[in-house]
């Protein structure tokens, strides 16, 4: 549904003396004329056209009558020229030296190059085709006049023939196989035969006059001349002949008595499918036809025939063609006073024509687009309009989506459609709009004070050679001047069925004149290019000549009332040649590009033209943009130039903002953009996402949406204030989508607007989760709640909304993307997890005030849907209706009862109903269920019969609702043992001591009953408190025991009132105890209190080095003879042992450092060679993590029973719990040689520094009891060789634990982040921070062990007096 708008048009003054062929050089873009007589060079510049060389060809004996064809050969830097005499000419560019390199004596009828100019094709005047290769030696020759078919002829293996069909009441007579006889050629044609390359240079193929027939016919030819096929007879085909450059098609043209065709054949041969061209047989002679370079656009080249109508307006008409859905299209028409004698296209440029007549060279450039409506309001029908010849195609998409190349109606004129212009969208900002937000002003229909301008669905055409006709939407039979014009509705009703869209019918048509207080310019009309109706009374277009180019200003003057005219205001020229001209949505400014890329800025109150700038910034495309459009950004106050190259960029200003954009469109807020990667990206139009999103971060700020679309699809429009985007498939068919960021956008303001019913609509249509409508303002949806329910007024759609609450805030997680800038609410109820039952119980109440018999339904939903389901309510609420008498409600009891059996399970249904210890209620459950009554009604029965609270606590036990049970039970004995059976399985002890009194019998029992269960948990301590509260004071003392709890042994031995022998015994087996405990403290506090015996508790106090405890004892108890028989003693053996421990620890940890160095080194040697394909031996694989990176180096690993080949050091991708058990010990191991030697080494060395920091506090009360017994040399020994080991570990530390080791918290980072080249790096451990080979080992250690252990003592642990 895209049109070829003329954007540029450039014409030259060229001398071309007499008629001959012209070449086009690609690399220096001259201009080369051949003829009989000479070669004349031109090349087009600033100032007009510049003479290069001229040469004579009888300067250099050569005589020729006509020339065949010329071409620039590049590789060769020379020109070669193929003559009708059949000799082949070289005219070198730089030495003008002319060299006949071949001739064929028969002459040449025609010539072509390959597109790698590595072949000549030649067609002999004796109908015989020669190929030559570029040094012009002639490889292959082939007779056009031979009858064969070509190296690929069909086969026919018998089925289906003519002759063994059945042919009904035809007869026999049908059997017979009729030769069908071709007819000869027109005498239009020139009988000389044509030549076309296939774009890949593969193929070729031949138009040529049979000789036995005298009718034309294809012939398709291999690179080394080898007839591949031959076309079938076809009447009428002409001598035009073009292969499509993608190779799928030949396109050629027949004419027969009543039309004339453009058809195509494929490679093999055989028609497929045509085309009519739009006028009679005998009117036009086609002189050829023409594929652009993207195979998108055929050009019919046409020539009136003499006498003829259109013989007397036009010398030569050049039409262009596109296909979209099977269907042709007309789109561009030009037609010349002079005979074009040359035309190609650009092989850079597939929109580039160049085009020779007979005195002036011509440049064509269009650009592809889609003609649009582009109002911003809801009354704007998303029009597209598609040029087809005379007829203008027109769909609104609002209000029908007709595929092409069907429409909703069409339009003729009189004449060729060149533009068509809709009118601008007027925009402002609107007050009364709840958001402050853009506002439209559509009329919609045309009024008498309401000018075309003012309504974005009217549209102007330019047509002919300089007619504007305006259209307006009306009725299609509205009584009209349509000015010569046609309205036919196609594919939205009409030919007796109900028109669905109302129609554009004209309402002015004039003739462009100029304004009498200008100078009247001698402009032709008909070349004006990049027509825009910019605002509402004005048309801007452009007009370029030889060497100037300037903008055309034409005001509307009452157009639609009489008198009307369209006159020239101003002629504003620019100094370099304008591409496009963009008007802004608010009319006041046009924006024009400039070939250069720069920007220009047209104001349309003060015409005058100044640079582009925004944010002081002078904004310059980097590349000429073939779509610009001005974005609104901010308010609508300011405009962003939006630009799309050929080359698929777009540019956001002077910045890229994508590198892969295939087309774009501009949406109400947000723009849309489909890329290579078939990705629909929807963009919000605001200038901060913008900004991220040109500086390459937007893509983590999860604001823009997109969708995967169809292969090659693109925008066509999308309907304003509106979800739906059309797109386009490159075959034409068209697929309409919802992306969800424009439905999200376009629930907001539903949802701003409070029209909850339309947001409903679009949320069930769109799949959109349906908590958006509470969680997009929350205090807004609970202050109108009452409104919603009057609004949606549907009990289906609140029972739908209320089923599918939920806990998560949906503009946080899924919707994240439309509330970027919101300040989410904090709510403190919702925030605890009462978001449903907040909604639940508000709309419940909106319910029953407006309606509750209505919105029964709904309400019983609610219920049941709150956090903690009150499903008994509704139930008792349905039981409530079936016992009203009068039906109040319109809604029955079985109605509602099955609407909860729909959303809830039956049998929790079920047990809801028992639960409330009515059994009519029940009875009316199981009824609707499908339970069998021969199981519940017994049940049912056995329960009738037990008293009330026993029979609570049976049902409450069935539901397994324990607490509620044992709470009937609470004040009746009757049933202890049941309870305390119930308590005992269901471990309901903490319950239970809660429920039942202190005071009871039952509370002791469970306190027994626990106290036994948490002996069998070894939980003694508490056991013992159990029992104790139980009165089992014996049970208690055993739980005591066993917990070691000694000071409750000696509380509960009194409790029991033991006398003194049977203390004095208790305290012995308990100071034994404690010995056997090391707990030494609290046996010598226990012998000192209880038992009296000050020796034995000084012996203690000596055994756990409590000196000063010790001292204390022998001074209090008058024994100074056990300071020199236990508390001395002791301290010389606790010194000598102190020395010898201190000793050990500095031996093993300094051999442990010096092997690990060692280790270390010759494990990363080993590892170094590994990498760089060194090592020869044998590796083992469990020296590398299962997370080890993949080096890619093979290795082998031999066994007596076989071999292992691989292409990776990784370990084995699992291990077996017994393996991985294994493989821990086997880390722990300090073994030399062994594979985690040096993992074992560091947890031996963690190990070693715990036991050092450990002694601190008994190395100093030792060192202060020697130096208080006068042992002052061994005290000083022992602080100085202690302090030496501490010095010698923190002097360690940095070696054994290197500072590149991560934090036990940090991980290897792994996934989609992780390059190959950091891969590399982390294994070698590289600069820029990466991760050393030891910190890769420590890895392998567990988080604790990969750091040294924290220091716990004391700063000032040593003695000033011994340092």
């Amino acid at each position: 549904m895209r049109n070829l708008v003329l954007v540029n048009q450039k014409s030259w003054k060229v001398p071309t003396g007499n008629p001959g062929i012209f070449c086009i050089d690609a690399i220096t873009r001259s201009i080369y004329h051949i003829n009989s007589e000479e070669v004349y060079c031109f090349k087009i510049g600033d100032c007009g056209t510049d003479s290069l060389l001229a040469i004579t060809w009888k300067d250099h004996d050569i005589c020729t009558s006509n020339v065949i064809a010329a071409d620039v050969i590049t590789a060769n830097d020379c020109i070669c020229v193929v003559t009708g005499d059949g000799d082949v000419i070289t005219v070198d560019k730089e030495t003008q030296e002319v060299e006949v390199v071949g001739s064929v004596d028969a002459g040449i009828h025609a010539a072509c190059w390959s597109p790698d100019q590595e072949l000549l094709i030649l067609v002999t005047n004796n109908a015989k085709v020669v190929v030559m290769t570029a040094i012009f030696d002639a490889i292959a020759e082939y007779s056009l006049n031979q009858d064969d078919f070509g190296e690929n002829k069909f086969i026919n293996v018998g089925w289906g023939k003519k002759e063994t069909q059945f042919h009904g009441s035809e007869g026999k007579e049908a059997a017979k196989v009729v030769k069908r006889t071709v007819k000869a050629v027109h005498p239009l044609d020139d009988r000389r035969p044509r030549i076309s390359w296939r774009g890949d240079g593969q193929l070729f193929v031949v138009s040529y006059v049979r000789q036995d027939t005298d009718s034309r016919c294809l012939r398709v030819f291999n690179r080394e001349g080898i007839l591949q096929y031959t076309s079938e007879d076809v009447d009428g085909l002409e001598n035009v002949v073009s292969w499509k450059p993608s190779g799928s098609l030949i396109a050629s043209s027949r004419r027969l008595s009543n039309k004339h065709e453009i058809i195509f054949f494929e490679k093999n041969g055989l028609k497929h499918g045509e085309f009519p061209l739009p006028f009679k047989s005998t009117e036009m002679l086609l002189k050829d036809v023409a594929w652009n370079q993207d195979s998108n656009i055929l050009l019919v080249w046409l020539k009136p025939i003499e006498g003829t109508e259109r013989w007397h307006s036009a010398k030569s008409v050049i039409q262009l063609w596109t296909v979209g859905n099977y269907h042709w299209y007309l789109k561009q028409e030009l037609s010349f006073k002079e005979e074009v004698r040359y035309l190609s296209w650009d092989n850079e440029n597939p929109l580039l024509l160049h085009l020779l007549t007979l005195n002036h060279l011509h440049h064509y450039t269009w650009v592809v687009t889609t003609n649009k409506s582009c109002g911003f309001g809801p009354l704007d029908l998303a029009h597209v309009a598609v040029i087809d010849g005379q007829k203008l195609l027109m769909t609104p998409f609002r209000q029908s989506g007709i595929p092409p190349p069907m429409s909703a109606y069409e339009i003729t004129f009189t004449g060729q459609i060149n533009a068509v212009m809709f009118a601008p969208p007027v925009v402002k900002v609107c007050e009364a709009s709840p958001d402050n937000s853009q506002c439209v002003e559509d009329s919609g229909f045309l009024e008498t004070l309401d000018p075309p301008g003012c309504n974005s669905n009217n549209l102007c055409v330019f047509h002919g050679s300089e007619t504007l006709t305006f259209l307006t939407q009306a009725h299609a039979d509205d009584i009209l001047d349509d000015y010569g014009c046609g309205v036919r509705v196609t594919g939205a009703g009409g030919n007796g069925y109900s028109v669905q869209v109302k129609v554009h019918r004209v309402i002015a048509q004039h003739k462009i004149e100029w304004d009498p207080e200008q100078i009247m310019l001698d402009l032709e009309f008909s070349k004006f290019c990049s027509w825009v109706w910019a605002a509402k009374n004005t048309l801007l277009a452009c007009y370029k000549t030889d060497d100037a180019c300037s903008v055309v200003i034409m005001d509307l003057q009452g157009i639609g009332s009489e008198p009307a005219q369209v006159i020239v205001k101003a002629v504003l020229p620019t100094e370099v040649s304008i591409v496009s001209i963009s008007p802004a949505p608010d009319g006041t400014v046009a924006v024009l590009q400039l070939e250069c890329g720069s920007l220009l800025k047209l104001d349309l109150q003060t015409r005058m033209i100044e640079p582009l700038c925004v944010n002081g910034k002078d904004i310059r495309f980097p590349s000429v943009c073939e779509q610009v459009s001005l974005c609104p950004v901010k308010d609508g106050s300011q405009f962003m130039p939006l630009g799309l190259t050929c080359r698929n960029r777009l540019y956001w200003g002077y910045n890229q903002l994508l590198a892969n954009c295939t087309s774009y469109h501009i949406h109400t807020d947000h723009l849309l953009v489909t890329t290579t990667n078939h990705i629909l990206e929807v963009m919000p139009l605001m200038e901060s996402y913008m900004s991220k999103r040109v500086a390459g971060g937007a893509e983590d700020c999860g604001v823009a949406g997109s969708r995967k679309v169809e292969r090659g699809s693109r925008i066509v429009t999308a309907v304003p204030q509106d979800t739906r985007v059309v797109l386009q498939m490159p075959r034409g068919n068209l697929e309409v989508v919802n992306p969800r960021p424009l439905a999200i956008h376009t629930l907001k303001q539903l949802l701003n607007e409070h029209k909850y019913y339309q947001a409903m609509d679009i949320i069930r249509k769109q799949r959109v989760d349906l908590n958006l409508i509470y969680d997009h303002n929350p205090a807004e949806f609970l202050a109108n709640i009452t409104h919603f329910v009057q609004n949606v007024d549907n009990p289906h759609r609140i029972d739908l909304f209320i089923a599918s609450l939920s806990e998560v805030d949906f503009t946080t997680t899924t919707y994240s993307f439309n509330y970027s800038n919101r300040q989410h609410h904090d709510n403190k109820t919702e925030a605890s997890g009462g978001k449903i039952d907040m909604v639940c119980e508000a709309l419940r109440e909106a319910m029953i005030s407006v309606d509750e018999e209505k919105f029964l339904l709904p309400i019983l939903t609610s219920y049941v849907k709150m956090t903690s389901s009150q499903m008994d309510v509704a139930l008792k609420k349905i039981q409530e209706i079936k016992d009203i008498k009068d039906k109040k409600f319109k809604v029955s009891a079985e109605e509602g009862l099955r609407h909860l059996l729909y959303i809830a399970d039956v049998n929790e249904l079920y047990d809801v109903a028992l639960g409330t210890y009515d059994f009519d209620l029940v009875m009316m459950v199981a009824e609707k269920s499908q339970k069998d009554p021969k199981e519940y009604l017994p049940f049912l029965n056995e329960l009738k019969q037990f008293e009330e609270n026993y029979r609570k606590f049976k049902i409450n036990v069935y539901l397994r609702r324990h607490q509620k049970a044992l709470e009937c039970l609470r004040d009746s004995d009757d049933h202890a043992e049941e309870c305390l059976n119930l308590i005992v399985s269901e471990k309901l002890y903490k319950e239970a001591l809660q429920i039942f009194p202190p005071s009871s019998e039952m509370n002791k029992a469970v306190c027994e009953r626990y106290g036994i269960y948490l002996m069998a948990k070894q939980y003694y301590n508490e056991a013992g408190v159990m029992y104790t509260r139980a009165d089992k004071l014996d049970d208690a003392l055993n739980a005591y025991q066993k917990a070691g709890n000694w000071k409750m042994i000696l509380i509960v031995g009194a409790q029991l009132n033991f006398n003194n022998e049977e203390m004095n015994v208790l305290c012995c087996t308990l100071v034994e105890s404690l010995k056997n405990r090391n707990n030494y403290v609290d046996a010598a506090w226990v012998y000192e209190e209880y038992l009296k015996n000050e020796e034995e508790a000084l012996d203690c106090l000596v055994k756990g080095s409590q000196w000063d405890d010790a001292l204390r004892v022998a001074y209090k108890y008058h024994r100074l003879d056990l300071v020199d028989t236990n508390i001395k003693p002791g301290a010389e053996e606790q010194y000598r042992f102190c020395t010898a421990e201190i000793e050990r620890l500095a031996s093993i940890f300094t051999q442990y450092c010096s092997r690990l160095a060692v280790v270390r080194e010759s494990k990363e040697k080993q590892h170094l060679d590994m990498l760089e394909g060194n090592c020869e031996g044998q590796l083992d694989c469990d020296l590398y993590s299962d997370t080890s990176t993949v080096t890619g180096m093979s290795y082998s690993r031999s066994h007596a029973t076989g071999s292992r080949t691989g292409t990776s050091h990784t370990g084995k991708t699992f291990r077996s719990s017994k393996n991985k058990k294994k493989l821990e010990r086997k880390k722990f191991s300090t073994k030399e040689g062994g594979a985690y030697e040096d993992l074992g080494l560091v947890s031996a060395l963690y190990e070693l520094l715990t036991t050092a920091n450990g002694m601190t506090a008994s190395v100093m009360a030792l060192c202060t009891i020697l130096v208080t017994f006068k042992m002052d040399r061994e005290a000083i020994c022992l602080q100085t060789s202690f302090s030496a080991l501490l010095t010698l570990m923190d002097r360690k530390k940095a070696e054994i634990w290197p500072a590149s080791v991560p934090l036990h918290n940090e991980e290897p980072e792994f996934g989609p982040q992780l390059t190959t080249e950091g891969v590399v790096n982390r294994i070698r451990g590289g600069g820029n921070g990466d991760v050393s080979f030891v910190a890769q080992r420590m890895r392998e250690l567990d988080p604790h062990l990969r750091h040294p252990p924290p220091v716990n003592r004391l700063s000032n642990w040593s003695l000033y007096m011994l340092r």
